[in-house]
């Protein structure tokens, strides 16, 4: 069970950004007033969690932010496949810090996610 959740949390993570997209194509319906359909719910939900995550992470410990940030692509696309072991040992010689700390981020990271995702309603944990 606690694999299953640290995967949709790293999974809607890489997503961030095919999730923004997919928002930004139903601001039209949105403005109209038509009904949204339950799929828009869940990406706003992850996409709020994710932000969520960064505004909290850059407001207490920049590092992790920027490091969440580029591990996961959030602001652009970048070489590589997001969430990757060989970008963690890319990012661990970019930003001086060991990979052993880096993972331990990526799993607090997470952590935070998960729990963001419970507050915006799209993870029930019962």
């Amino acid at each position: 069970m606690q694999r299953d959740l640290r995967y949709m949390a790293e999974r809607n993570a890489k997503r961030y950004r095919e999730n923004l997209s997919f928002l930004r194509g139903y601001d039209a319906a949105a403005d109209a007033g038509r009904p949204l359909p339950p799929r828009y719910l869940e990406k706003a939900g992850w996409v709020w969690a994710v932000e969520r995550v960064r505004a909290d992470l850059k407001a207490k410990a920049p590092e992790k932010e920027r490091f969440f940030a580029r591990l996961y692509h959030l602001d652009g696309t970048a070489p590589g496949t997001p969430g990757r072991d060989s970008e963690v040992i890319k990012l661990s010689m970019e930003l001086n810090v060991s990979p052993s700390t880096l993972y331990k981020w990526r799993e607090g990271i997470l952590a935070d996610l998960l729990m963001a995702a419970v507050q915006a309603g799209v993870l029930k944990p019962y």
